[in-house]
This record gives structure tokens, C-alpha cells and sequence, in this order.
């Protein structure tokens, strides 16, 4: 095999190496976390009225606004590996009685079923910014 134009070939290698650059690692990784939460918000319950705990005040839509997307510092690698967690915000500390249910209150999983239902489409979005990032990359861009 003979190569007829090395300078080129060395150039597109340099440029695709940007690919595997830590913002293009986090843009993928919260493109998915993206996708995840949407779901997990789609599916979760809405109350009809508003409850109080130790004198505070929880309208309707509390647990949907807690439900939120972070950066995992302590598990994502520099350059190897952007963590992005979908969780729920302590002040809606009653969703586990809703994704598991109580003695007294019959189950609403919202959670498990909205990372089932959108994983794939998850990973099909992370996908996409890496592929639109290697199309960069070799056009020059």
C-alpha cells in the first residue's frame, strides 16, 4: 500500500484526534442525559393539589422540577470518560413513594420505565454529536 499524500493523511489523523477531546465527550454525554430526563420528566406524576410537611408547602409540580441532570466529577476521566447522572433533587423526597409505591399508596413508576423506554434513544443521541464531530474533523472544520 503506498500512500500519495502523507502531509494530508497526518493532517486528517491530528484533526480527528479533536474528537476524542473532553468537550466532544461531555456534549455527547449530556446530549444522552438529555434524552433520559426528558422521558423521566414526560412520565413523571403531576399532583392535583398541593401537600405540607414540617410547615412546608409543596405545590403541584415539585417532583418534576426536582428532577434534574448533574456533572459526576468523581466519575468521569478527563478526556476518557464525561459522567452526567439524571436524579431528583432532595426536596422531593417522596418520589420513591411514588416509583415504589407504600402500605398505603399502590405504586407509579416513573423513573425505571422513562431510562428503560429512552436508553437506546439515549445512546442514538450520543451517537449523533460523535458522528457529527468525526464529519468535522475530516472536513476540516
Amino acid at each position: 500500500m503506498t500512500i500519495d499524500n502523507p502531509a494530508g493523511l497526518t493532517d486528517i489523523l491530528r484533526r480527528l484526534e479533536t474528537v476524542a477531546a473532553e468537550s466532544t465527550l461531555r456534549q455527547a454525554a449530556v446530549a444522552g442525559a438529555r434524552v433520559v430526563h426528558g422521558e423521566i420528566l414526560r412520565r413523571a406524576p403531576l399532583g392535583k393539589k398541593a401537600h405540607k410537611r414540617s410547615g412546608k408547602l409543596y405545590p403541584p409540580g415539585t417532583l418534576r422540577k426536582a428532577i434534574l441532570i448533574a456533572y459526576d466529577q468523581d466519575e468521569s476521566l478527563e478526556g476518557v470518560r464525561a459522567v452526567y447522572l439524571v436524579g431528583i433533587a432532595r426536596d422531593a423526597f417522596y418520589w420513591q413513594f411514588k416509583e415504589r409505591g407504600t402500605s398505603r399508596q399502590a405504586k407509579e413508576p416513573f423513573f425505571r420505565p422513562g431510562y428503560d423506554a429512552s436508553k437506546n434513544a439515549a445512546a442514538a443521541a450520543m451517537l449523533a454529536i460523535i458522528d457529527r464531530k468525526v464529519a468535522a474533523a475530516i472536513r476540516g472544520i
